[in-house]
């Protein structure tokens, strides 16, 4: 009967002092993985009302030939503040121009630019408000309200509003390839 006090009280010391010093799970830290963010990105500050699907063409040949090769989708989700939409492009990618699809859903609402941002390494190209019209040019879906920095998209046979690159785009991203 001794023995098994002493192997109960030589048992009990052992496993107070290993877990003297031990933290419950709720407090160790909680290590957050980090994405290696992309060292080319355009970045568009806009209000969205209505969640929807954009898409983000670019060309390497100097052409306005676009298709589905060169293309980056984002789903975006519906807000009434302006919100981040980011398209992660190639790192090896030397765009020569753009095309911006705003959207997919037609019971989308009235829509509004507050920013956009080419980031190329360590150059960047900005266009705040409507400075974004200087280098981009609705289809006929879209109809612009200059003064706020908004459009809508009109109701047609076919639902497919874009904004096409301007020449002042072109010359934006050389500088930014080179």
């Amino acid at each position: 009967m001794r023995t098994k006090v002493i192997i109960a009280v030589v048992l009990f010391s052992t496993l107070s002092i290993s877990c003297k010093n031990e933290k419950s799970v709720d407090q160790l830290p909680v290590v957050e993985e980090k994405v290696a963010e992309s060292k080319v990105n355009v970045t568009v500050d806009m209000v969205v009302p209505v969640d929807d699907s954009f898409q983000l063409f670019y060309t390497e040949d100097n052409t306005l030939n676009f298709s589905e090769e060169k293309c980056v989708r984002v789903n975006v989700q519906g807000k009434e503040k302006s919100q981040k939409i980011v398209f992660e492009l190639p790192d090896d990618v030397a765009f020569t121009y753009m095309r911006f699809d705003v959207g997919e859903n037609k019971q989308q609402k009235e829509m509004k630019i507050d920013n956009f941002t080419i980031k190329y390494y360590d150059r960047k190209f900005e266009a705040k408000g409507n400075l974004f019209f200087q280098y981009f040019s609705p289809n006929n879906q879209l109809k612009l309200d200059l003064q706020k920095s908004t459009f809508v998209v009109e109701e047609k046979e076919t639902h497919d509003p874009i904004f096409y690159p301007l020449e002042p785009l072109g010359v934006e991203l050389n500088k930014l390839i080179k």
